[in-house]
């Protein structure tokens, strides 16, 4: 056939191939995660390392806009059949973010020579390390987090490579599901290679070959459209982390967004040095797409027929110094990445707001934190790993609509919840509540999502159950354009005895037949003056049950009594209220950290840090913070910063 084949055909082709391989490895996966929840990925990908395309609808889009061009060179040679896996973010950079995402691709040979590459990746349920489940949010160091692996042949021309496999499956706690999944991508692997051979077949191969090309480039002038309707400028907002997981010391990330026709530029100076814990993001040379999941989603929002293709992100350019959050060095600690890549996108939604008002949700939950459950087998100690929940909080209320309730579309991607009936089957527990909560969304115009409610119950002693990610417990996802702040999140454990306790943001918890673990995220931030939402909407949300009379008479002015409205009082209710300022509403738990933690204190140590080592630069941010919190009352920040820098100089 011709070369000139339509853009359209072949980007369509493309786009089929990365749907039937989804389909292939959702419906061969042993874990729960990926075969119900979907945490998975694949793709057609480009020698230039680029994605051609990229499927939407699972639980895993935040790859999109990853180069792989440093993994695909990173062997002298491939031939027909091999398979190469990794999962190593500082050897390799991208794709890989932490160690439980395997990746593995596949050279496409066409003539001889590699025409594209097979792509796909999936969360496994463990990985090795210190805990089950692999994440373990207090680890220092990556060592602690599981086998790493830089890029090696799984399959050399087609033959499986026992050694390395075997490598593998002996240090991890599921071996028999690992083997499975692995198989699944394999599987998806061999679907992409068939399916692209038989589109070059059709087409022919200077037609596949160009169209590649054409679609990244063309996605790419699709993605400078929608940027350019931002107008020029710089754009600065600051969100926290609320803690290190190891004190109350918040985390900074500071983010400037700079416009300049349809070239974009995000800037994190002034986000704070990496952590002690997993909460840091492994710093990369290009384009980090965990970075930029803010600017996916605005592409996305802005053009529905945005292709599905990494060069989207050609015009974006992210500045991050060494050794910061959002840039650590080897050896930290980076499992708990997401929670960071979420507070990133919150923070650059935040500048977003300023940039395009209106355009620009409020504040979601701020958190995905899978929930894990190892049980113990009576027999032989080994322990039983699976996903019991991916804990989703309320979506952020739009301009024009409420935020989705116990859904975090914004980062979640398509992620799937558990159904009760496969948490039960896969694991000795029971699931004694499942919900939403009530009255949790923040009030607006538009309501912030409700918040997500989990209960279950141990059977087996000496269950162990991880969470990660758990975040928004203090500082409430911010609402925008008068539109409240969501609530926080909070869990509790309660003992077969009876006895009750806040557990917090727990990162492991030993649980025994009869103990029940609550787990509640956060809700999501309401969207314009809650004054100015209908009435029949209040009355409808509280007779579904999802607000209660009470909390509407004190966030909206509607006074309901036994489901009927009371169209005087209301009305008199709403006039003697004042209009909710066109403000973002952070709500009260960062006016306190600010109060004790000042933005231009945080500024002053900041530029001290940068002085230091990168080695001590989180050792001495909590002494300033310690020293600051507790200075003389008239102690200026100069001289406290003066005297840090005598000690550090000594």
């Amino acid at each position: 056939m011709s070369a000139e084949v339509p853009l359209e055909v072949l980007y369509n082709r493309f786009q089929a191939i990365v749907e039937n391989m989804s389909h292939v490895i959702e419906r061969t996966a042993y874990a729960t995660f990926i075969k119900e929840t979907a945490d998975f990925s694949c793709g057609v990908v480009a020698t230039s390392g680029e994605y051609v395309a990229y499927p939407w609808n699972l639980g895993a889009p935040g790859y999109l806009g990853t180069n792989m061009k440093a993994l695909l060179d990173y062997l002298p040679d491939y031939e027909p059949g091999d398979v190469i896996i990794c999962n190593d973010p500082y050897l390799l950079g991208q794709p890989c973010t932490h160690l439980p995402d395997i990746h593995v691709v596949r050279p496409i040979f066409v003539d001889g020579e590699i025409l594209a590459w097979a792509y796909a990746f999936i969360h496994a349920s463990d990985f090795g390390g210190a805990v089950p489940a692999s994440v373990w949010p207090l680890a220092r160091e990556i060592y602690q987090e599981g086998v790493r692996l830089r890029p090696t042949k799984l399959y050399r021309g087609g033959a499986l490579n026992e050694d390395v496999l075997n490598l593998i499956l002996d240090n991890t706690r599921i071996p028999d599901t690992n083997r499975g999944d692995l198989a699944a991508m394999c599987a998806g692997l061999e679907v992409c290679n068939q399916q692209v051979i038989e589109a070059v077949e059709r087409f022919g191969k200077e037609a596949v070959v160009s169209g590649i090309d054409r679609v990244l480039d063309y996605g790419e002038a699709r993605a400078r459209r929608a940027f350019e309707e931002i107008p020029d400028g710089s754009y600065h907002f600051v969100d926290y982390l609320e803690d290190d997981l190891y004190s109350d010391v918040p985390v900074r990330i500071e983010v400037d967004l700079r416009v300049d026709g349809s070239d974009v530029v995000v800037d994190f100076a002034g986000t704070d040095p990496q952590v002690s814990s997993a909460l840091n993001m492994a710093g990369v040379d290009g384009t980090n797409s965990l970075l930029c999941l803010a600017l996916v989603g605005y592409l996305t929002s802005s053009d529905d027929d945005l292709p599905k293709c990494s060069s989207i992100l050609r015009p974006v350019t992210l500045t991050a110094p060494e050794g910061t959050l959002v840039s650590a060095k080897h050896p930290a600690a980076i499992g708990v990445r997401y929670a960071t890549a979420i507070r990133v996108g919150d923070a650059v939604y935040g500048a977003l707001a300023q940039a395009v008002p209106g355009v620009v949700p409020a504040a979601s939950s701020g958190s995905i934190s899978p929930v894990v459950a190892a049980v113990p087998d009576h027999e032989t100690g080994a322990r039983h790993v699976e996903v019991v929940q991916p804990i989703l909080g309320g979506g952020g209320a739009r301009s024009h609509a409420d935020g989705l309730d116990a859904a975090e579309a914004t980062y979640g991607g398509f992620m799937r919840n558990t159904p009760v009936e496969s948490c039960e089957n896969a694991l000795p527990i029971v699931i004694r509540r499942y919900g939403l909560v009530p009255d949790s969304g923040g009030a607006g115009r538009y309501r912030g999502g409700l918040a997500m409610r989990l209960d279950f119950e141990a059977l087996h002693v000496d269950t162990e159950v991880t969470g990660r990610g758990l975040e928004r417990f203090e500082l409430a996802p911010w609402g925008v354009a008068g539109g409240s702040a969501g609530t926080s999140g909070r869990c509790t454990l309660t003992r077969a005895n009876g006895e009750v306790s806040d557990v917090g943001k727990f990162d492991l918890l030993r649980m025994g037949p009869g103990d029940v673990v609550s787990i509640i995220s956060a809700a999501g931030a309401g969207y314009g003056d809650p004054l100015d939402r209908p009435v029949r909407e209040v009355l409808a949300d509280v007779e579904r049950g999802l607000l209660t009379e009470q909390y509407v008479a004190e966030a909206y002015g509607v006074i309901i009594r036994d489901g009927v409205v009371d169209e005087e009082q209301t009305v008199a209710e709403r006039g003697r209220r004042e209009r909710a300022a066109d403000a973002i509403a952070y709500g009260p738990g960062r006016a306190a950290l600010e109060e004790r933690w000042p933005d231009a204190v945080q500024r002053r140590v900041g530029e001290l840090l940068q002085e230091l080592p990168i080695g001590v630069r989180d050792w001495a941010k909590h002494e300033a913070y310690r020293a600051w919190t507790t200075r003389e009352p008239h102690a200026t920040v100069e001289e406290v910063c003066g005297d840090l820098r005598r000690r550090f100089a000594a």
